[in-house]
């Protein structure tokens, strides 16, 4: 079955002056996010690495308005980069959390973030 697999990536967060106080609105925007969204979320999102911040979607869920609710709930200054793959997993235990899940959906997810990333794109979208 098909997942869609988002990872998200603050840019420049080495430079933000207030960078504490980000990370802990990116924390209660997580929290609010796995609430809100919990019936398309197939893994909660999560912070994975540093100001990188992940999650799994339900196949054919409305990606953009996850995408839509992290630019709402993080200040205007604050901007990101986003990586999607949509495609298989091959790890599907979701008692675990989404780092410890694996599978295309994660590959290509993590192959768009770093083209993003690269060529400062604001969204990538890999399919298998």
């Amino acid at each position: 079955m098909c997942y869609i697999t988002m990872i998200f990536d603050l840019k420049d967060s080495k430079n933000i002056e207030n960078r504490y106080e980000i990370q802990r609105l990116l924390i209660d925007a997580l929290k609010k996010c796995n609430a809100t969204f919990s019936d398309i979320i197939a893994s909660p999102f999560l912070i994975t690495l540093g100001d990188e911040w992940e999650g799994l979607l339900q196949k054919d869920a409305p990606y953009d308005k996850i995408i839509s609710f992290f630019r709402q709930n993080l200040p205007e200054s604050v901007a990101f980069y986003t990586g999607i793959g949509i495609g298989e997993i091959t790890i599907n235990n979701f008692e675990l959390t989404v780092n410890q899940l694996d599978g295309p959906s994660f590959h290509l997810a993590r192959k768009a973030i770093k083209y993003a990333k690269k060529n400062h794109c604001s969204l990538v979208v890999l399919v298998s």
